[in-house]
């Protein structure tokens, strides 16, 4: 049976950190928080993150992280190796590293023991997410994996607008994305539709955000809805995280299903409407500042009103 390690205090001296968080887009995200709390029980710490690839350059951007890397790249995969690791590269990177933080599932202790015959001073190893049915919120639970106690929840990521920003406090423009991880997570095409006409019927113009997963739900909002008259319609296409990042920063609000996108945008400071169906809130919730959860089970017989009503409340 796997057991988290005990809650012990992280080591009172680490210049070199290196923290494993592999996952989709919203994991990587919600680690973020601990990581500043990482970084601030440190003096000037250097801080590695080896993470989904999506998320890298936002990270670096925000400060929070010194080095990135994609956990995805072969040369990770000799972590689990029973026989020991085997990748230079890794084996040097872990040879200069202090402290190593994983959020993954070990249940043979493999990693753990890799990452100590590599001769890393220190090594928690934890799984990525509390038990089934446990009611913690994800960053808090991580937080205890390492013991802290301390982490700042609302959170709102440390990013700067970029430079070439057109924002000024009077932008009205809503952002929505419609997509998500599952069919049963994701509001019905329909609603978005139904959603998106009453905004424009009040004037307020709408940000379409789209990954790859979403380009035929982004296609089947286009061809339902009316025509927009000019200024009233933009979309975001497959474009960087750290661009969609930006954009979002120059909206009034947001709403989006349980989604990566919809984490960053409440974690970013915009207001936000995050629609939940079968996930639990209590585990999953957006921690930005301001965040309204609606909740409806199937998420299908959600009615546009309530939704307006959340969106019209934030601005």
């Amino acid at each position: 049976m796997e057991t988290l390690p005990p809650l012990a205090p992280l080591l009172p001296v680490a210049s070199h950190i290196l923290v494993i968080r592999p996952g989709a887009v919203g994991d990587t995200l919600l680690a973020l928080p601990v990581i500043q709390a990482i970084r601030k029980a440190y003096n000037n710490p250097r801080i590695t993150l080896a993470g989904n690839s999506t998320v890298l350059p936002l990270a670096l951007a925000s400060g929070l992280v010194d080095e990135a890397s994609d956990f995805s790249l072969l040369k990770w995969s000799s972590l689990f190796s029973p026989s020991g690791m085997h990748s230079p590269a890794v084996l040097d990177q872990l040879q200069r590293t202090d402290l190593v933080i994983c959020w993954i599932r070990d249940p043979e202790g493999t990693l753990a023991r890799n990452l100590r015959r590599a001769g890393v001073r220190k090594v928690i190893v934890a799984p990525g997410r509390p038990v089934e049915g446990q009611h913690i919120h994800i960053v808090a639970y991580l937080a205890q994996t390492i013991g802290l106690h301390n982490i700042e929840i609302p959170y709102q990521l440390p990013l700067k607008t970029a430079e070439h920003s057109t924002h000024h406090a009077g932008s009205q423009r809503i952002a929505i994305h419609p997509g998500s991880g599952g069919t049963q997570k994701c509001w019905p095409i329909s609603s978005f539709v139904a959603l998106i006409e009453q905004l424009w019927h009040r004037d307020y113009p709408v940000l379409l955000l789209a990954g790859p997963a979403d380009h035929h739900r982004i296609d089947a909002i286009q061809r339902l809805l009316p025509p927009p008259q000019p200024g009233m319609f933009a979309s975001l296409i497959d474009e960087p995280l750290l661009h969609v990042a930006h954009c979002l920063q120059q909206c009034s609000c947001y709403i989006g299903n349980d989604s990566g996108i919809t984490h960053l945008a409440a974690m970013l400071g915009v207001p936000t409407v995050a629609l939940f169906g079968p996930t639990e809130p209590a585990n999953w919730r957006p921690i930005g500042p301001t965040v309204t959860i609606i909740q409806k089970h199937p998420l299908q017989t959600l009615p546009v009103e309530p939704v307006l009503t959340a969106v019209l409340h934030h601005l």
